[in-house]
């Protein structure tokens, strides 16, 4: 667990950033990083501190809060704060922690923040080499190779490792997972799903064949994937 969580606001709502501002200082393990007005401004922020949590308005001028998350290779944690319920769809399609409805209530606020320190902590339950992913799974903690692992998929408060001859139930998030593995050898295809390039077999419309295992293409996704296999 953090000592600290280090958070960043991004809202262009003066009154919304510094309720926020307020709750943070009222929860003693929140550090605050910084308080944006705008997106762009949150994005350098991103690239230049360590960040813990996003607290993240969705409607901002320029560039909204999902095209934010889109924009970027990797984010913290990520908890939004809106004035409406009609973008909590589109926002756990990334995997956020929490929606929270403005105005902001501080019962509310902290049981979102209970769900981050728990996140957190799974995130630290696995580190890799570069050769290797070690993990605690069966009471133990387990090195998996790199090159063994097929695919790995989401299951509840859980992940799925799957190699050729095995499977591993992990206690972890995929975004924790996923931002632990190698990024020229997996990549993620789905909010459920990462994949390994080189045990791609082919692709067919909206799903990838490994095997006999045929694994999803979310929407959001797609174009990443596209890119960055490099068709000809």
């Amino acid at each position: 667990m953090v000592e600290k969580i280090r958070c960043l606001i991004v809202d262009d709502d003066d009154m919304s950033r510094k309720m926020l501002e307020m709750l943070i200082q009222r929860v003693k393990n929140l550090q605050l990083v910084e308080s944006c007005n705008h997106p762009l401004q949150a994005r350098d922020v991103l690239s230049s501190q360590t960040v813990d949590l996003l607290f993240l308005d969705m409607e901002m001028p320029d560039l909204s809060g999902l095209d934010l998350l889109k924009s970027l290779n990797t984010y913290p944690e990520v908890i939004i704060v809106s004035s409406k319920e009609n973008y909590a769809l589109q926002a756990f399609d990334y995997e956020v922690t929490d929606y929270l409805l403005k105005p902001v209530v501080l019962d509310r606020f902290l049981k979102a923040i209970d769900r981050v320190e728990k996140r957190l902590a799974l995130e630290q339950d696995s580190y890799t080499t570069p050769e290797s992913i070690f993990v605690k799974a069966n009471n133990q903690i387990i090195s998996i190779r790199l090159t063994e692992i097929t695919w790995i998929e989401a299951y509840g408060d859980y992940v799925n490792i799957f190699t050729e001859k095995d499977r591993y139930v992990v206690h972890a998030t995929m975004k924790g997972i996923e931002g632990k593995m190698p990024r020229d050898q997996f990549i993620r295809v789905h909010r459920s799903y990462i994949i390994r390039f080189d045990r791609i077999q082919a692709i067919e419309d909206t799903v990838v064949i490994i095997g006999k295992k045929l694994i999803p293409i979310g929407e959001s996704y797609k174009p990443e994937l596209m890119r960055r296999l490099n068709v000809l």
